[in-house]
């Protein structure tokens, strides 16, 4: 729109200055030419400025139809472009509501910043002294993993020597069981050991034998350390391995008759003494006997069938025994 009335405003500004052109063009030809020239040229400057005058009128008529659509657009571009600053107005209307919102809401956004700012630089002093914390925690957990390492260096050493110790004390232990039982042992030994007795005969008189061997019972103790030897059944029964001493001594009255003595070991015969005499008196046999006997073994004195010994309350008669070592 503004581009058409420049347009028109340059062609009414080029007519009339081509007017002007002409007329101070046939004004100079006239005065040079001279009178005489005057009235032809004024003839054809005045077809020529009628020419030029339809011309311009006709391009009048077209700009003042160019002129009227210029203003009908004119016009409906005034309704378009107040339409559109209406709705500018509104739109800016709403621009403003909205940067006054803005506006508020960037102030509420810096106030809320600034608290986080200084909540920030709270947190911030706040780490930073979380961090000399736990610095400080490091160091101690640095020293105290130190100590803990020596001290399970420590312990492992502990643990070495304990198990040292364990093994040396299970040894001394065992050594010691088998101490123990040695001396439980000779303490058996040394108590079974104890071993020594003497019994004679009772006052019975003549004891004979009759057609078979007679187990003599000595049945009178005198001494039993150990209780080997038993009163009732006359055997000697060894309590530990070892070496033993016998004696015994028997008595009869001869008179052309003879007397025999009989020493048995398991039931097996070891020794005997015999005497045979007239005179009627007492005759006495005895004898010794080292015997190497193991636990359990029996020794007794049995009568010859057919012979017999005397005793009465002079005692002539007994039997004794002894452990000389044990084995």
């Amino acid at each position: 729109m503004r581009a058409a009335i420049s347009l028109l405003v340059l062609l009414f500004s080029m007519c009339g200055a081509q007017t002007r052109s002409t007329q101070t063009e046939v004004q100079t030809e006239s005065q040079s030419t001279g009178a005489a020239a005057a009235a032809a040229a004024e003839v054809s400057t005045e077809l020529d400025v009628s020419d030029e005058l339809r011309e311009l009128r006709d391009m009048v008529v077209e700009l003042r139809v160019l002129l009227t659509v210029t203003q009908n657009e004119l016009q409906n571009t005034k309704a378009e472009m107040k339409t559109e600053v209406e709705n500018l107005k509104k739109e800016n209307a709403a621009q403003e509501t909205r940067l006054a919102a803005s506006e508020a809401e960037v102030i509420n956004l810096t106030k809320e910043n600034a608290a986080l700012e200084t909540r920030l630089a709270a947190t911030v002093t706040e780490v930073e002294e979380l961090k000399m914390d736990s610095a400080a925690h490091e160091q101690e957990l640095a020293a105290l993993k130190t100590r803990l390492a020596a001290s399970e260096t420590g312990i492992d050493d502990l643990k070495v020597r304990n198990a040292a110790q364990e093994a040396e004390l299970k040894a001394v232990k065992t050594r010691l069981a088998a101490t123990e039982t040695e001396v439980d042992n000779l303490e058996t030994i040394t108590e079974k050991s104890k071993v020594a007795f003497s019994a004679g005969l009772p006052d019975a008189g003549f004891i004979w034998a009759g057609s078979n061997h007679l187990n003599l019972v000595f049945g009178r103790i005198i001494t039993n350390v150990g209780q080997a030897y038993s009163s009732t059944s006359g055997f000697f029964t060894a309590p530990v391995r070892g070496v033993y001493y016998f004696r015994f001594t028997v008595m009869d009255n001869l008179d052309s008759r003879g007397m025999a003595i009989n020493m048995f070991k398991n039931g097996q015969y070891l020794m005997g003494l015999y005497e045979y005499d007239n005179d009627g008196n007492y005759t006495y046999l005895s004898s010794g006997l080292t015997l190497q006997l193991e636990v359990g073994d029996e020794v007794n004195l049995r009568i010859p069938p057919g012979h017999r010994v005397y005793d009465d309350h002079n005692k002539y008669c007994n039997f004794s025994g002894f452990l000389l070592f044990p084995l």
